[in-house]
């Protein structure tokens, strides 16, 4: 059964996507052909995308926000074009639009896609394509691997990474899920429970691309890579043990429990940069986040991270649901006593609501003008004190 699985503009163009790679290489690897077509940074014109994808007998969409509308138009006219040819949406905006519709999807939505996937994809696309007759009307939530030791190690088979302003890095995934639950993600509703992949598969990956495609840096998507500090520190071995150590970067959360050897660890690894989703520096906020820190452990781990010389920067939000104006000053005032831990601001929003969580939709930016203020004034002081930003990251979340 052949199986097209497409990404439309407009997303992310700086790397290849993962989510379609890791896809296309389950399926490969149990004898589905899978091809992922990567419109979104090889363009082309609606009859160009529609004729090659009507070339096969399903066609899978990635879908996000930001592309959902291109995503509706492609496959109404290719419904047009080919009446025989069975049509599945994926990815998170799928998510987003069933809570959105509190359990249901619009007519829209229906009429053109046969098949839904809310959440992780490669299983049910494989009980989906694995059969000679595929059925119509199917909705698969949260439908996912048991455990990551099922994947095989990802290629990014026809893509050309010249197509990509990644400067030699590409993505990689050493585990799904996060052993968190802060309030407000909506990346948590992508993934149930957490599970993590063999270290070994995850080097062998990187010698691959290093060897084969130039590679010059990973960069690993998880939501949270050191959420088994034992677990992460063999893979921190391996690639010292493997390379001497490789570049790469990560998200991480502060974690209190990571001790100064495992640090140096990270950095004799060749970790250049981390993202660390601090959010606030008021106690009061970080308990309603359920952020699973305080202030201080925040500080304490910024002080130890400086020491081994290990680059971060953090994300802020600002007027979070029941943020006080005493709580909002307090979050710019850890900032500024703790500026020389802290090398970057590496962004800022307003509280944002998203479909599926428990949060308050009335203290949405759009809804609530104290996001917007306290936005501004947050940018305001951040400058005034000196902190490094990228000017793209702060509010880069507000809808233009």
């Amino acid at each position: 059964m052949s199986f097209a699985l497409a990404l439309l503009p407009e997303c992310w163009k700086k790397m290849p996507l993962l989510g379609p790679v890791c896809l296309s290489s389950y399926l490969n690897q149990r004898g589905i052909k899978a091809d992922f077509i990567d419109f979104n940074n090889q363009p082309s014109s609606l009859e160009e995308s529609v004729s090659r994808l009507a070339e096969y007998k399903v066609a899978g969409f990635t879908c996000f926000k930001s592309n959902f509308k291109n995503v509706l138009l492609v496959a109404n006219a290719l419904r047009k074009k080919q009446k025989s040819i069975k049509i599945i949406f994926g990815g998170p905006e799928i998510s987003r639009v069933f809570f959105l519709g509190k359990g249901k999807f619009s007519s829209e939505i229906t009429k053109l896609a046969d098949i839904l996937v809310m959440g992780e994809g490669e299983k049910p696309l494989f009980e989906i394509l694995s059969k000679k007759n595929i059925k119509s009307g199917l909705f698969f939530k949260n439908h996912q691997l048991e455990n990551l030791e099922e994947l095989p190690e990802f290629r990014y088979k026809g893509i050309d990474f010249n197509n990509y302003n990644s400067f030699g890095a590409i993505p990689f995934e050493f585990s799904r899920g996060c052993i968190r639950a802060c309030n407000f993600c909506a990346e948590r509703l992508l993934f149930k429970g957490y599970r993590i992949r063999p270290a070994e598969a995850v080097i062998n990956e990187i010698a691959f691309y290093r060897k084969y495609k130039g590679l010059k840096r990973a960069v690993f998507f998880d939501s949270m890579l050191n959420a088994d500090i034992r677990l992460f520190e063999k893979l921190c071995d391996a690639l010292i043990r493997q390379f001497g150590g490789f570049p790469w970067e990560a998200q991480i959360a502060i974690r209190p429990d990571m001790e100064i050897k495992l640090l140096k660890k990270m950095k004799s690894s060749g970790c250049y940069n981390l993202f660390i989703g601090l959010e606030s520096g008021s106690d009061n906020t970080l308990k309603k986040m359920r952020k699973g820190f305080t202030a201080r452990e925040a500080s304490n781990f910024f002080e130890k991270l400086s020491q081994t010389g290990l680059h971060f920067g953090v994300s802020m939000i600002v007027n979070y649901p029941g943020e006080t104006e005493e709580d909002f000053k307090e979050s710019l005032d850890f900032l500024i006593r703790n500026k020389e831990f802290i090398p970057k601001i590496e962004q800022v929003n307003p509280f944002a609501y998203y479909e599926g969580t428990n949060l308050s939709e009335n203290y949405d930016y759009r809804e609530d003008s104290n996001g917007i203020r306290r936005f501004e004034e947050f940018k305001s002081v951040i400058k005034k004190h000196g902190f490094k930003y990228t000017n793209a990251f702060l509010g880069n979340l507000i809808e233009k």
